[in-house]
């Protein structure tokens, strides 16, 4: 088991940016019985000049590993047909819960929960409001990857086919995941409502205290005076890309 129980995956296919302090916050937010896998590509690798950085690589607390070949990011779509495809799965069945998170996401260190507070459940992240679809963002969520490789790899489903329909609960990968889960019915799969979910993450729904933020200039930028008073980490994040 390479990774342990508990491992924080972020997909990045350049070190750039803010990515570095962010991992850093998340690392040492999740505490020591996380590890932390970055997924990005070796052309493109430099190691960072961070002490810190370097530091958690070489006490393995940050492991680097290589996304397949010209595997390329250019849109919403491409983020969601790699990751209903098995390759990452399968590359993290071993662990019990992963934290997906990316670089336009942030913990919040003033919430008295935590994310291992939410590891019961199979999926959970930011609900995302009706007028956006349904289910929960993936850009900072808890997944169960035994349960993403068992539906990616079940011949009776199709992403690719399902994307065709136009309809956003088919047409990007978390809520595609969602649909899929709840297809499977309770008794297989734990689920929080959404109740719960917001009290995990704030994306398109309002929250005052949640333990964390995926795009909160994009979705709350009314609200982000509150939130920076709340959640002083989101100063950490740049303009979204995809997902």
């Amino acid at each position: 088991m390479e990774f342990g129980t508990k491992v924080a995956v972020i997909i990045e296919t350049r070190v750039s940016g803010n990515l570095v302090p962010v991992m850093l916050h998340f690392m040492h937010v999740l505490g020591p019985g996380w590890k932390m896998v970055l997924y990005t590509l070796e052309s493109e690798w430099i190691l960072p000049a961070s002490t810190p950085f370097r530091h958690a690589v070489d006490s393995r607390r940050i492991l680097i590993r290589w996304l397949p070949r010209n595997t390329s990011f250019a849109s919403h779509h491409s983020v969601s047909v790699f990751l209903t495809r098995p390759w990452l799965w399968e590359q993290l069945h071993t662990a019990d819960r992963i934290l997906m998170f990316q670089r336009d996401s942030i913990l919040c260190t003033n919430a008295p929960q935590t994310v291992d507070d939410f590891l019961q459940y199979d999926f959970v992240g930011a609900p995302i409001g009706a007028r956006h679809g349904h289910g929960y963002n993936g850009g900072l969520s808890v997944r169960n990857p035994k349960l993403m490789l068992s539906i990616v790899t079940n011949e009776s489903l199709s992403f690719d086919e399902d994307a065709k329909s136009g309809r956003n609960q088919l047409m990007f990968e978390d809520q595609w995941f969602y649909t899929q889960m709840t297809a499977l019915g309770v008794d297989r799969v734990n689920l929080p409502s959404p109740d719960v979910a917001r009290t995990f993450a704030v994306e398109t729904i309002d929250y005052d205290n949640p333990l964390g933020y995926h795009q909160p200039d994009r979705w709350q930028e009314k609200n982000l005076e509150r939130i920076k008073d709340w959640c002083p980490e989101v100063g950490m994040l740049i303009a979204p890309r995809y997902h």
